[in-house]
């Protein structure tokens, strides 16, 4: 927002979004988070004036305040990627490059934003306990912006070949459960496992073995 010198708007709403967290809209159109306290209370009543340098200090030093607010907020529900609270920051209205980027920055040096830990604690839990190939982990990464830097050395880490193949067989050998057609078996498989994310020579090489004979659930229980 940009106000002339001598140009006064007003705060017509200020609306309690989470704790002593505002949105407060102004009479021309603009939105702005606020953190309820004695430098912001001013800006939370209706009718209150707004000039240039108030706009500015919405815009830029409370913004900073608000938008750390938010993103602990964020942050004690789960641990967040760099992006994910950019994206936070931008759906509340808070998108200043130098005030983002100070979020941010502090958000880093207290340990609370750390993609590579993330990334390593993602690929961990869902060896564990959503097993899944490198393609479906690197599909989810991206989403929640991790660099693909990251993204390729956590795998190699965490997931190697082996450790992959280890894990596809397991999984296949519960879904054998009972079957007892092989071409058929090694059909299901191949689509469930590529589903899950596993490579192409991983999947192709577990069907094969299924379609010998080598691979069965019959000592699924053993």
């Amino acid at each position: 927002m940009s106000l002339d010198s001598g140009d006064v708007e007003s705060i017509i709403r200020a609306r309690r979004r989470w704790g002593k967290l505002y949105t407060v809209t102004t009479s021309g159109g603009a939105s702005y988070l606020v953190l309820r306290d004695p430098s912001s209370e001013r800006f939370l009543s209706e009718g209150a004036p707004l000039d240039r340098d108030s706009a500015e200090m919405l815009a830029g030093p409370l913004a900073r305040t608000a938008g750390l607010a938010l993103a602990y907020r964020l942050l004690a529900i789960r641990d967040r990627t760099e992006h994910e609270i950019w994206s936070a920051l931008g759906k509340e209205g808070i998108r200043t490059p130098e005030v983002v980027d100070a979020i941010v920055d502090a958000l880093r040096r207290q340990g609370y934003l750390d993609d590579r830990r993330l990334a390593s604690h993602f690929v961990q839990y869902t060896a564990k306990h959503r097993p899944s190939g490198p393609h479906l982990i690197r599909r989810k990464l991206r989403v929640a912006g991790v660099s693909e830097e990251i993204i390729e050395a956590e795998i190699r880490e965490t997931l190697p070949s082996d450790r992959e193949r280890e894990i596809a067989e397991e999984l296949a050998i519960k879904k054998l459960r009972g079957m007892t057609d092989r071409a058929k078996a090694a059909r299901r498989i191949h689509g469930f496992l590529s589903r899950r994310g596993f490579s192409e020579r991983t999947v192709n090489s577990i069907c094969s073995a299924i379609l010998r004979g080598a691979l069965s659930g019959e000592h699924d229980d053993a």
